[in-house]
């Protein structure tokens, strides 16, 4: 791995860091997670400390400010609205949008279109039936009215 790699790597693992930060910050349920977690050893800014090296005590007038604050008060100077998942929404209607053909295609999905020309012809073939039901019942007293007239000449010839 030669230095740009590992400065690239460096890079990214920072912006991701810096991403996770402003997440946990902007969302109440993570931070509380992450809280109950972590335990709090932050100094509410009350009590003075003793510097390990030296042992020099830090009072009141002397700040004292890690990395993480400055970084906390970067953040909190840039005016950034709400998360917002608009944009991102929008790329994946986008996306849609452009495969929907593949995705029709690939899951055997129906169209409105399909719709439709299925309801045309269900439309046809339940006027089929109609026609098939009235044809039949022509036909049903067609053939009663011929069996009768056949049993009475069977009768006819039997008492005969």
């Amino acid at each position: 791995m030669d230095a740009m790699e590992l400065l690239a790597i460096l890079i990214l693992a920072g912006a991701v860091i810096i991403l996770l930060y402003y997440y946990i910050q902007n969302n109440a349920v993570a931070a509380d997670k992450i809280r109950t977690y972590i335990p709090s050893i932050a100094n509410n800014g009350n009590e003075s400390e003793q510097m390990p090296s030296g042992g020099v005590t830090m009072d009141e007038n002397t700040t004292n400010s890690s990395v993480g604050e400055k970084i906390k008060v970067k953040f909190k100077d840039i005016d950034m609205p709400n998360f917002n998942t608009d944009s991102f929404s929008k790329k994946i209607d986008a996306f849609l949008d452009s495969k929907s053909d593949d995705l029709i295609k690939d899951w055997s999905l129906a169209t409105k279109n399909d719709i439709s020309d299925l309801e045309k012809r269900w439309d046809s073939v339940k006027l089929d039936i109609n026609q098939l039901e009235k044809r039949f019942n022509e036909y049903r007293d067609y053939t009663n009215e011929r069996i009768d007239k056949i049993d009475e000449r069977l009768k006819k010839i039997e008492e005969e």
